[in-house]
């Protein structure tokens, strides 16, 4: 083998070892939580997909989410005497406001079809669900 073809193939092989490491090395991080959202990590879940159902109702909001890893998962938040979880929602990490309803519902009550979320569940039952998370967290 020519000496510039012995190099081309070490920069080949040289770049594919430093994609597959940045792969694995974004397969193995942590998505982070809402900081306004206090839960040790040790007691913390993530549920990170497509919201396949969603149904909001007074006192409770539920989500069935297929997750990036190919499960299906439900959550149930709750907020008594309202059908505005809104204080529960958060849009890419940023507080919800009242113009991000529009981004997830297309009238009160019916999901946009193929939006995102991330349900964030604390061992000790409370739930946060942000919005608006890219596709394949999984890396």
């Amino acid at each position: 083998m020519k000496a510039s073809a012995i190099a081309l193939t070490a920069l080949l092989l040289v770049a594919v070892v430093e994609g597959h490491q940045a792969r694995r090395a974004q397969e193995g991080a942590r998505q982070r939580a809402p900081e306004s959202f206090a839960c040790d990590r040790n007691n913390l879940t993530v549920y990170t997909g497509v919201v396949r159902s969603y149904r909001r109702q007074t006192g409770s909001t539920t989500l069935t989410i297929r997750t990036d890893y190919d499960t299906t998962e439900q959550v149930s938040l709750t907020h008594t005497g309202t059908d505005d979880p809104s204080r529960l929602f958060r849009w890419q990490g940023e507080p919800f406001t009242p113009a991000d309803w529009s981004r997830i519902e297309s009238r009160k009550g019916v999901l946009r079809e193929g939006t995102r979320a991330s349900a964030w569940v604390c061992a000790d039952g409370r739930v946060m669900v942000d919005w608006g998370v890219p596709s394949e967290t999984r890396g």
